[in-house]
């Protein structure tokens, strides 16, 4: 098949690299993978740098020039394409309504990484029911919204993004703190995202602010917009001794490694976080807020704690539950892990979204 990929402009976070994750995976299949974005998107650069086959497409607006331009190089290429999957508002917008105006409409797969609810009026079910072949979702309540606006559930599917498990891996943590110049002796949290402030930060620096156990640490991986308020808000807090700005990290894997607990704050618009999934592979107990899918794979008591958003006491005593039970930090990580590999491994990613495209691709040729 040849899957053409569309983006708007998905920023810096989860979406480009599970674009580019997916992609790799699919050519590694066997597949032809083309990216369309603007140049000013995240993903323009990073998928360059990942070898991928990227078109400079204005798409971040719907415009009739920019409608043009899409449809232009779609008659043109049209013929070759299997399926158009496009990840943001504006860009499947572009797409459908060039489907409109091309001689042999090329079957679209929506997928939605964030669990806004979208508008429910007639362009929305319109675009949702009728212009897209297939929709995926990140999540499971993502996948329910789609059903609420009258898409058919079996016209939607699920599927996370999966985690390199050759990359994200249990491993050793004294090696792993001495990498990254941790404390060995202390008990270290860490969070795994980019920042921005619905990821939660400072609902975590308030709870661990509450905690009077200076061995109680925390590193903040991950760079954005939020770090200089982050940053004064560690001083206002007297956390200036227990929290380390890592900034980005190129091998967050190894830094999983060091943890003793991974935390995901979030009360952001999710799928399923890629930071608690990856916390999950790299066999670390996990804490993670209910935003979004989380859910999905954060089984309270299970294969990890799962509290409110934004509650800064629930995510306080969730912290010192597992500082104080060791017993349970290792149930939670073996139990994360072994359900992990079963369910969210890129493998399990590739072989349902090949099968996603496969169906819709095949759609266009029983017309």
């Amino acid at each position: 098949m040849h899957i053409v990929h569309t983006e708007a402009d998905g920023g810096k976070g989860g979406q480009p690299l599970r674009i580019i994750n997916e992609s790799l995976g699919m050519i590694q299949r066997g597949h032809q993978v083309t990216i369309l974005c603007p140049d000013s998107a995240p993903l323009h650069q990073l998928a360059k740098e990942a070898g991928l086959t990227v078109v400079t497409m204005p798409l971040k607006r719907k415009n009739f020039r920019n409608l043009f331009t899409l449809r232009r190089w779609l008659r043109e290429h049209g013929k070759s394409i299997d399926v158009i999957n496009s990840h943001n508002s504006a860009d499947t917008w572009m797409v459908a309504l060039a489907n409109l105006i091309l001689p042999q409409p090329i079957p679209l797969v929506r997928t939605r990484h964030a669990s806004g609810v979208p508008r429910n009026n007639w362009t929305t079910r319109w675009l949702f029911r009728k212009a897209c072949t297939h929709i995926v979702s990140t999540g499971e309540a993502l996948r329910l919204q789609m059903v609420a606006l009258g898409v058919p559930l079996e016209n939607t599917t699920s599927v996370p993004s999966g985690v390199d498990t050759t990359r994200f891996h249990p491993g050793d943590k004294n090696s792993a703190r001495e990498n990254a110049n941790l404390s060995q002796n202390d008990f270290w949290l860490g969070v795994v995202s980019h920042l921005r402030p619905n990821k939660g930060h400072s609902v975590l620096l308030q709870a661990l602010a509450e905690i009077a156990i200076p061995e109680i640490k925390l590193v903040i991986i991950g760079e954005g917009p939020h770090r200089e308020t982050l940053e004064r808000e560690v001083i206002q807090l007297n956390l200036l001794t227990r929290v380390v700005f890592a900034g980005h990290r190129s091998d967050p894997e190894r830094w999983f490694q060091a943890l003793d607990v991974a935390i995901s704050p979030s009360h952001d618009m999710e799928g399923v976080p890629q930071g608690v999934l990856q916390s999950l592979a790299s066999g670390i107990a996990t804490i993670a807020t209910d935003a979004g899918g989380t859910a999905d794979a954060i089984i309270e008591g299970k294969t990890g704690l799962l509290v409110a958003q934004r509650d800064v006491d629930a995510l306080r005593e969730a912290i010192l539950k597992l500082y104080h039970d060791a017993e349970l930090r290792r149930t939670l990580a073996a139990e994360g892990n072994a359900y992990l590999n079963t369910h969210f491994t890129r493998e399990c990613m590739l072989q349902a979204m090949e099968k996603v495209f496969s169906d819709a691709a095949q759609s266009r040729s029983s017309r």
